[in-house]
Parts: C-alpha cells; structure tokens; sequence
C-alpha cells in the first residue's frame, strides 16, 4: 500500500481496420478477502450517510461523491438507502453502525488522498461480512473533472477508488481504479473518472449484475512497465497533408457481455476538451471494431491527415460507438483526446 491511498480493516464480533498492438487482452482479475474460502462482502442492508459538514447538497465535490458511488451501486444495486447527517456533525465516527462519506484533512488520514476504514466480523466464528465502512477524502484535493489525458489524482478519481474499497476490494497492480498506487486511469467525456474492467469483472462476480449490457471506453492513458503513462507523449508534432500518422490509445468494455462491432473512429479537432468530446469535427478515419466482455486491450490505429486540413492545431480525438448503434450502461464515457496534439504546416 501507498501513501496515496490505503484501506484499514477492523474485525470485530459483531456480525476491422485496427493495427493491433495488443498490451494486455482481458481484465486481470479482481481482489478481495475470502472467509473459510467465501467472499468477505456486503449482506443486508447497506446504508450511506453523506458528511453534510464536509461535501455539500450541490457543488463539485457533491457531484463528485454521486459520481464515485453511482460508478459501482449502478451496476448490482447493493445500497438501500442514502441519508445526509446534520450539517453540525462534522465528524466521522468508526464503529458507530454508520457508514459515512465525508471529507477530511488530509493529515488525518496519515497524508494520504483517500482511506476506507471497514469493519469486518471475525472469520473464525464464521462471519464472513462487511458491517460497516467509512471512507474519507482529502479536502485539499481537486474535485474539478479533468481531461481525459491528465496524469494525476484527483478528488474525482479517488472517491472512485474509495468506493471500490467500500464494497470489499483490494488494491491490484493492474489496469483499475483500484490501483495499489497513483496516478488514476481516466477515460473522457464530461466525467472521466470511472472504474475499468477489471473492476467491473469484480463487481460481476462478487454482487452480479443487475443489467447484462457492454460499456465501451477509451482511455488516451495505459499501464506500461506497471505504472500509469500517456500512451503518446505530450508533444505538439508537425505534420503534413496526405501524411500517414498513428494513435495509440487504450479500448475497453467494462460491461458483462460483449459489444458486438461497433463504429469508431479518430477526429482532429481544432476544439479543446471538454466541448470537443462532442462537437462536430473533421473525420481523419472510420474504423469497425469489437470488445467482448470485460476485455481491454491498447491499439495503434493507422490513419491518414485529410489533405482538405487547414493549417493549424489539432486535438485528436478517440470516439467508440459513435454511431450510437451499441445499447451501453453508461454513454457520455465514450471519446477521449490524446496528449499529443497534430500542427498542420504543410
């Protein structure tokens, strides 16, 4: 475990066009603690209290805690209940039956962005469990939305991991959220930070699904030799009319069945993320592809600078299904911007 973002447990008695280049195929499997060979999990009721004191009715950091949560309960459903305590109670208390969310100095949590503290029944006796956790977020983190090519840790990501934590997973040193160390992976859109397929597979298999459908994203960020890179440096690179040029990015389908083909494509956009996720913009090359479930893996795709081009600078964007003919659990994840950028000269 890292500094960045730790875990803390305490038992208790109470109960196709592509060029391939394929870095890794399918999700590398999840983590989690087993009890006389059965999951340690969430069983019955499972409630949330929302820290008023410290993440607020609206704002970022609001929207950030709903994003962190929606990523894993919308996919098996395991709460029942949101509740937000007092705005007086600015405290978060381990061990009171309460599972609470809320924000907290970053000291008091040994300097790390994030901690889960979860309590667990004793194996020993047979109880296999979770009875309650309590996951807390450095206040001085950014909870803004990045692009989808930032290399750091946000607010945003780490609520994410956290949650990942909430429902009984460990750290894995693969390509998830639940990272044992930072940065987080993001995908694009207008919310980036989301969990992967080998998180996802986790979730699968530990709650099950409450809806069989694919989940397709990209990611301009990949895990290279273990640790988190942008997959094409960032450099401004000049380049020609009628020049033959490459991307590199990272594809995935986080859902439990398998997409079917789907169109994607590669765009050069002289508009900066996030209105250019969705803007109309110059097709540099369509391709077909497919992702069966749970299934990642990094491509290189081919393709030409159009000689119709202006001269100028150029974002370049990744965009799976834009066609919109795949049924997904979740759309608005489906484009990322690479850290490279094209300078049409000539």
């Amino acid at each position: 475990m890292t500094n960045s973002m730790r875990i803390r447990v305490f038992f208790t008695l109470i109960s196709t066009l592509l060029t391939l280049f394929t870095v890794s195929g399918d999700a590398e499997a999840a983590s989690w603690r087993t009890c006389n060979g059965s999951a340690v999990k969430w069983r019955g009721t499972v409630n949330i209290h929302r820290n008023r004191c410290s993440i607020a009715d609206t704002g970022l950091a609001n929207s950030a805690y709903w994003n962190g949560i929606r990523q894993w309960d919308n996919l098996s459903h395991v709460v029942d209940g949101f509740f937000v305590n007092p705005a007086s109670d600015c405290s978060i208390s381990h061990g009171d039956g309460q599972n609470e969310v809320g924000r907290v100095n970053r000291s008091a949590i040994d300097g790390a962005n994030g901690l889960t503290i979860s309590q667990l029944g004793l194996c020993f006796i047979g109880s296999n469990d979770i009875d309650e956790a309590d996951v807390m977020i450095a206040n001085d983190l950014s909870f803004t939305a990045q692009w989808g090519n930032f290399l750091g840790t946000t607010g945003r990501s780490t609520f994410v991991h956290e949650f990942g934590h909430f429902f009984g997973f460990l750290h894995v040193n693969a390509h998830a959220v639940l990272r044992t160390s930072p940065p987080h992976l993001l995908t694009g859109g207008s919310e980036p930070s989301t969990n992967w397929p080998n998180d996802t597979a986790g979730m699968h298999a530990l709650y099950g699904f409450s809806s069989n459908r694919p989940n397709l994203l990209p990611s301009a960020l990949g895990v290279v030799s273990g640790a988190v890179q942008r997959l094409n440096s960032a450099a401004t690179v000049n380049v020609c009319r009628g020049s033959a040029r490459t991307v590199r990015v990272y594809l995935g389908n986080s859902g439990s069945v398998a997409s079917g083909t789907y169109n994607l494509r590669v765009r050069l956009s002289p508009t900066s993320p996030i209105p250019g996720y969705t803007l109309g913009t110059t097709v540099a090359k369509n391709f077909t592809h497919s992702l069966g479930a749970f299934s990642q893996g990094t491509f290189d795709l081919g393709f030409t600078v159009p000689n119709s081009l202006p001269n100028g600078t150029y974002f370049i964007y990744v965009d799976m299904d834009h066609t919109h003919t795949i049924t997904e659990l979740r759309e608005g994840d489906n484009s990322t911007v690479s850290a490279m950028k094209f300078q049409v000269t000539c």
